[in-house]
Parts: C-alpha cells; sequence; structure tokens
C-alpha cells in the first residue's frame, strides 16, 4: 500500500468512525470504519503514517459509536418491554 493510500484509508477511518458516532444510524459507518483500520493495520508492516493520529481517533469514536448505539437499543427495548407489561397488567385488571 503506497503512502496516500495509507493516508486516505486513514481519513477515511476518521470520517466513518464520526458518522459511527450516530445512535443506530451510525452502526455501519463504524463497523466500516473498524474494518478500514484493521485493513490498514494488517496492510502496513511498520509503515510509517503520518495519519497515524486520525486513524486512532476514527476507531475510537467508532468503538464509542457502537457502545452508544447498542445501549440505545437497549434503552428502548426495556421500555418497550415495560410498556407492554404495564398495558398488560392493566388489561388483566379490566382496566380497558
Amino acid at each position: 500500500m503506497t503512502r496516500v493510500e495509507i493516508i486516505e484509508n486513514s481519513l477515511s477511518c476518521f470520517r466513518l468512525g464520526l458518522f459511527g458516532l450516530l445512535p443506530v444510524i451510525g452502526i455501519t459507518c463504524a463497523v466500516r470504519s473498524l474494518l478500514h483500520y484493521r485493513r490498514l493495520t494488517s496492510s502496513q508492516s511498520g509503515a510509517w503514517n503520518p495519519a497515524r493520529a486520525y486513524l486512532r481517533w476514527g476507531v475510537l469514536c467508532a468503538r464509542l459509536g457502537l457502545v452508544v448505539s447498542l445501549l440505545a437499543i437497549l434503552v428502548f427495548l426495556a421500555f418497550c418491554f415495560h410498556l407492554s407489561a404495564s398495558i398488560g397488567a392493566s388489561s388483566a385488571r379490566g382496566w380497558d
């Protein structure tokens, strides 16, 4: 991989990582950012990367975005479960 390709892929990883911070919507971007990171780190083989900071920040944002998305999904599911349980309890008591 040439140095120009390494820089472009590092910036792409950063850009995708930033979009990955969007809850739920950014899951695909976060996964693509992590794939860019893995491909770059495995193909660099000790080559100097002047955009290493962007690569690291991109993967950090992607990981954080995945955690935030997972938490948002879990909160939504817990809310739906709680709502359905409270509706079921009120129907059983005859409070329709």
